[in-house]
């Protein structure tokens, strides 16, 4: 996947983004709603490579790095995902710290929105968000996503959007 917003460009991950996969996740705040700790420097090398081996059987969809066209900075990561037996995709991001607060979390939902209905043809997207997310609750319920509680329960919401079945096309 290489995708582009206005001010945002979304790329496959290289072993060389070590540095925003650690960083990410190794910071208390950008990792406060992810329901695990901080992860070692190995741990993060073994994600990234799974992250990267993925990419081969599906090019179009998982978990890829997000940057600023402007200034080619690494500013976060952002994922599309689809589970086996479900006609939707799971999306989400995680940006820096000191890329919050500047509107990219609007602009890149409504770019992973408008990837996964005209790109990958999904009958629709969600996102599980943490009812404590404050910042990233406000971004779906602005953009108009469907909101439920986590079918899992917990205090979590479950916030989609279904497209027009006619143009679907089942994910995988």
């Amino acid at each position: 996947m290489n995708y582009k917003t206005e001010r945002l460009r979304l790329r496959p991950f290289t072993k060389e983004d070590i540095d925003i996969v650690y960083e990410i996740n190794n910071h208390p705040e950008c990792i406060a709603f992810n329901g695990w700790e901080s992860m070692s420097i190995e741990r993060c090398k073994a994600v990234l490579n799974r992250w990267i081996s993925h990419y081969k059987e599906h090019p179009d969809w998982g978990v890829f790095c997000l940057m600023s066209p402007m200034s080619s900075a690494k500013i976060g990561m952002a994922f599309v995902h689809c589970h086996e037996g479900d006609d939707r995709y799971e999306i989400g991001f995680r940006l820096k710290r000191d890329q919050w607060n500047k509107g990219y979390g609007s602009e890149l939902t409504r770019g992973l929105v408008k990837y996964c209905k005209q790109t990958l043809k999904a009958k629709g997207v969600y996102a599980e968000v943490d009812a404590d997310n404050i910042r990233s609750c406000r971004i779906f319920d602005k953009l108009d996503f469907e909101k439920a509680p986590h079918p899992g329960g917990g205090k979590g919401y479950l916030y989609s959007i279904e497209f027009d079945p006619t143009e679907f096309s089942p994910c995988g």
